[in-house]
């Protein structure tokens, strides 16, 4: 479930003049199910989107979020998934905090410029004030009344942008919850064969902006691949025609040539993607490595390719190949743009 997604069904709720309470991971200590960020969205009539980790630790977030809805409210509360004392029956071992957030028409606005902001994968910080909490709930163990910090109406939100985004992790900093919108931009597929179609869904399907690129038309056609993949005819010797590549997207080249793949990656690499790989076998890497060594790249620059890309898993079919691609790439999103914040 992408967030835009949860965001489009929120704004139709309010619209339709009604409420809905969004369930937030804001802060997670130990081991846990889900990562700050994580969002449950549930509507009136018991209509639920996206997961805060599953199990009894969701099924009591939902019962509560389901109060805090009748009551039009909303709750900063810590679960605790281990040990003795663990409130949820879990043991996974660690705490979860969660944000519980009553969204009204007073949240239209702000809704809307984080969709914006989601469709074009642009830059901002999601901001909830938690001032109107206690501010030692982050220290509480245990769950129950003790834990609870309720506040009549909304949770003020807001869309800054922050001089120092990057270095930003969602969670809770002071009386504030911080939540970069998109720590990544878009994910470009170079090349739609077999392999490059597989992977396109499937990474659409995980939460990845996905722009599948080809230079032969026939191969883009719709039915091939995922509504939720953007397609591009493109021509691969001039990429940035079509594609702007910037430090925050992914790129993956699986042309149907040697020269081809030769011609992607040089471009790519020169753009300084946060992740770029290629297909190919070893002989196929020691010549579009010497191709990048003659291109002027340094070997550090080289060594960012990922080539042969993918897990090794033993992956043969097309479909196998995009499971073993996309491992990696979640791999190096959540190590390297959402590590979590324990």
């Amino acid at each position: 479930m992408n967030k835009i997604e949860i965001v489009d069904r929120l704004l139709e709720t309010i619209d339709a003049g009604s409420c809905a309470e969004l369930t937030v991971v804001a802060q997670t200590h130990g081991s846990a199910p889900r990562s700050a960020g994580a969002w449950m969205a549930l509507f009136e009539g018991g209509e639920l989107l996206g997961t805060v980790g599953g199990g009894s630790m969701e099924a009591i977030a939902q019962k509560d979020a389901q109060e805090l809805l009748e009551a039009r409210r909303s709750c900063l509360v810590r679960y605790t998934i281990g040990g003795k004392k663990s409130d949820t029956g879990m043991i996974c071992g660690g705490a979860v905090t969660l944000c519980h957030v009553l969204v009204d028409a007073t949240l239209r606005d702000v809704l809307s410029r984080e969709r914006q902001v989601l469709a074009d994968r642009g830059e901002g910080v999601l901001v909830f004030d938690l001032s109107g909490f206690r501010a030692d709930v982050a220290d509480t163990t245990e769950h129950g009344e003790a834990s609870r910090r309720t506040v009549a109406g909304s949770v003020p939100w807001a869309i800054e942008h922050l001089s120092d985004q990057a270095s930003i992790r969602a969670g809770i900093a002071g009386n504030r919850y911080l939540e970069p919108i998109c720590p990544e931009g878009y994910t470009y597929i170079f090349g739609c064969g077999h392999v490059g179609r597989a992977l396109a869904s499937t990474l659409a399907a995980t939460g990845f902006a996905v722009v599948a690129c080809d230079d032969r038309p026939e191969m883009l056609e719709r039915g091939l691949m995922s509504d939720a993949v953007e397609c591009r005819l493109v021509d691969y010797d001039r990429i940035a025609d079509t594609c702007t590549i910037g430090s925050r997207d992914f790129v993956v080249c699986a042309t149907s040539g040697h020269k081809s793949d030769r011609a992607v990656v040089i471009q790519a690499l020169a753009c300084h993607p946060t992740y770029l790989g290629c297909l190919g076998s070893k002989k196929k890497t020691a010549f579009v490595h010497a191709q990048l060594a003659e291109a002027g790249f340094s070997e550090d620059e080289i060594a960012q390719v990922h080539m042969p890309v993918g897990v090794p898993i033993q992956a043969e079919t097309p479909e196998e190949i995009a499971i073993s691609i996309a491992a990696e790439m979640i791999e190096h999103r959540r190590t390297r743009l959402l590590p979590r914040i324990h």
